[in-house]
């Protein structure tokens, strides 16, 4: 079990404890790439109230889900997929010198931006169908977008970059919740098949609440290949990724993971149903993806165009969708 580290230190009135709490988290996510975070900001209630909506949502009718579909393209990432329609083992291997086998993701999830985005609309279930869904999730979103910022905020202060750095990348709210529902399955499935394959996150870092079912993975040593549980130790604890994008920033891993057959589910032929919720912290469009440390810049190396976070994404994205 990884420690947990309290995010309320951050907000202690002495500097010296706020900047030893900042040393402490990035020293964490250098190690694993993730982190285990309470008291980060996202009330309670607030977690509990998103993921009764999410079970209400996913134990609809499938004539019901798919009145607010996810286009049959990667763009936008707006609305409801159905199992077999992403596939995120198409880009499992990114990065990796691990290579791990391409297998059949089993789950369905629902994606939503702000409401404030410009480029791409939310794709809601229309009025009759979970009426209380769009009101909940919107302002989820805007809780976890306040929330991420002050985590940049504190990442930022523990690699030694004013507060601002990583918050003034990230003022136009192109992030990204995803509710996940991962339905009971044969345990046999899992031959030819995960819940959903080996990963890296596309963007800057990842704010995930889960249930307690486990499956959850993580590479570790990252690189490795090897894969040690990330189990939920409390209903409202937030473990904290580390994406693509702060990787290319900073030099921090970039946290691989997958969710699996859990360690513990020994029992009985069949896998019980997992649920959790992803907040996808990603950079402005037009941010370039160039480092923003010194010691991470190669002067014998020719300068090369750095690409925009929106390019990347749009790189990363391509062919998760078939």
């Amino acid at each position: 079990m990884f420690e947990q580290l309290d995010f309320s230190r951050f907000h202690r009135d002495s500097t010296d404890e706020r900047n030893q709490f900042c040393r402490e988290l990035i020293s964490g996510l250098s190690k694993s790439g993730w982190v285990r975070l309470v008291n980060h900001g996202v009330p309670p209630e607030s977690i509990d109230r998103a993921f009764e909506m999410s079970h209400k949502f996913f134990n609809l009718p499938m004539e019901q889900k798919m009145k607010s579909p996810h286009p049959p393209t990667a763009h936008p990432h707006r609305g409801f997929s159905p199992v077999g329609l992403e596939n995120i083992s198409t880009v499992s291997n990114y990065r990796s010198s691990a290579k791990q086998p391409l297998l059949r993701d089993m789950k369905e999830s629902y994606d939503i931006g702000s409401e404030q985005d410009p480029l791409y609309s939310n794709i809601w279930p229309p009025a009759g169908v979970h009426d209380s869904f769009q009101t909940t999730m919107s302002s989820f979103f805007t809780v976890c977008y306040d929330a991420q910022l002050k985590i940049l905020d504190a990442i930022s202060i523990g690699l030694g970059l004013p507060i601002n750095t990583l918050r003034e990348l990230h003022a136009a709210q192109t992030n990204e919740l995803r509710l996940t529902h991962y339905p009971e399955v044969d345990r046999a499935d899992f031959a030819n098949a995960t819940r959903i394959a080996a990963h890296t996150d596309f963007g800057t870092i990842t704010l995930l609440f889960q249930d307690n079912v486990g499956g959850l993975e993580m590479e570790q040593p990252p690189g490795s290949g090897i894969f040690v549980p990330a189990d939920s130790a409390g209903p409202h604890e937030c473990i904290v990724n580390v994406g693509d994008c702060l990787q290319m920033w900073t030099g921090l891993h970039s946290a691989r993971h997958r969710v699996h057959q859990a360690k513990s589910e020994n029992q009985g032929s069949v896998v019980p149903q997992r649920f959790s919720i992803a907040y996808f912290a990603k950079p402005d469009r037009a941010a370039v993806l160039r480092p923003l440390l010194d010691s991470l810049v190669d002067s014998s190396k020719p300068v090369q165009r750095s690409l925009t976070a929106n390019e990347f994404q749009h790189m990363r994205i391509e062919g998760t969708y078939a």
